[in-house]
């Protein structure tokens, strides 16, 4: 039984979708878990999903609501493992009673940011309880104790069925795509947007929004805050470049669906985005530095994009079929 936040919302919890489909269609028994209500994902789950609706933010008494919810689930389905991602369903599942194995999968750097304290002690009891633990990525440590991860097993990627218009030109517009949240740092791209000129999109919701509304107001600047979209990539064309200023990731699930969809980007200089290997062309550390790379190429938006060979090599690990025979043979394997 795999635990996630919600049916949508961040990269984590579309590549968990992707993750049972991809179990599911290998002939195996497979449930989800999602912990708070929200929109559907441009990727469905299509095994047994029991969805406890969570108000967002409802909190301490809807959080006791969904645990009484989540045990149900647990006595009825019976699983032989909960497999917990993301904050919410660490601090369930922590709590949780039966005779299955715990396994938490880290996704990010920096997990647990905003509730440092909780984090701390549902890590201890996590660990008392001896969890496995698991990681999208071998850059990745797990966070608050002292333990390793068993495996490190990417996030498996759906590449888009139809080929899209190859990048080429001038740039027309910009594009973030992400939570509106400290750590993805999107009031970088209103101020890359008022230093080149260009309109800009940001696609994604979060706490920051009135706040950064309010910039843009007060700037004049040419902003569309198009809320939480499943599929931003469908709107993007030939013409569109991506900005991704995070000050840390865990994946960097939005590059990688990027270049899956062949769309040119812009990354944060750091140490959890270089290790992709993309060429310098992708990379600029600073705002500055963002506005000099893009005032310099405006007319040849195609610098951006990486080359067709480095775009297979990393897209041929995140295969859903591949993925998900490395959760079923890592599972089997467990004592």
């Amino acid at each position: 039984m795999f635990v996630t936040n919600s049916l949508s919302g961040g990269g984590a919890e579309r590549a968990t979708n992707i993750l049972v489909n991809a179990i599911s269609d290998l002939g195996n028994q497979v449930s989800l878990v999602t912990i708070n209500d929200g929109p559907r994902d441009l990727i469905e789950p299509s095994c047994e999903t029991f969805e406890l609706k969570r108000k967002w933010q409802g909190g301490i008494l809807s959080v006791l609501a969904a645990y009484f919810k989540f045990q149900k689930v647990i006595r009825t389905w019976k699983p032989d493992y909960l497999v917990l991602n993301c904050d919410i369903p660490e601090f369930l599942g922590s709590l949780s009673v039966g005779k299955h194995r715990l396994i938490v999968v880290e996704h990010a750097t920096y997990p647990w940011i905003y509730r440092l304290s909780l984090g701390r002690l549902t890590r201890k009891i996590l660990s008392a309880r001896k969890t496995t633990w698991v990681t999208v990525s071998q850059h990745l440590k797990i966070w608050g104790i002292n333990s390793n991860p068993a495996i490190s097993i990417s996030n498996a990627v759906v590449v888009p069925a139809t080929e899209r218009v190859k990048a080429a030109g001038s740039i027309k517009r910009l594009n973030f795509v992400g939570r509106l949240s400290a750590e993805k740092q999107p009031w970088w791209a209103l101020e890359i947007a008022m230093r080149t000129g260009l309109q800009i999109r940001l696609f994604g919701d979060g706490l920051m929004k009135a706040e950064l509304q309010d910039f843009a107001h007060r700037n004049n600047l040419q902003v569309q805050f198009k809320g939480f979209v499943s599929n931003p990539w469908e709107s993007f064309d030939e013409n569109d470049l991506l900005i991704v200023p995070s000050s840390f990731e865990g994946d960097g699930l939005v590059i990688i669906e990027a270049i899956s969809n062949r769309i040119p980007f812009i990354a944060n200089d750091i140490s959890d985005l270089r290790r992709l290997n993309f060429k310098n062309n992708n990379y600029a550390l600073g705002v500055d530095k963002f506005t000099y790379l893009i005032n310099s190429k405006i007319n040849s938006i195609e610098y951006f994009l990486p080359e067709e060979s480095t775009i297979r090599a990393i897209l041929s690990d995140r295969d859903p079929e591949v993925v998900g025979r490395k959760w079923i043979s890592f599972l089997n394997s467990l004592p």
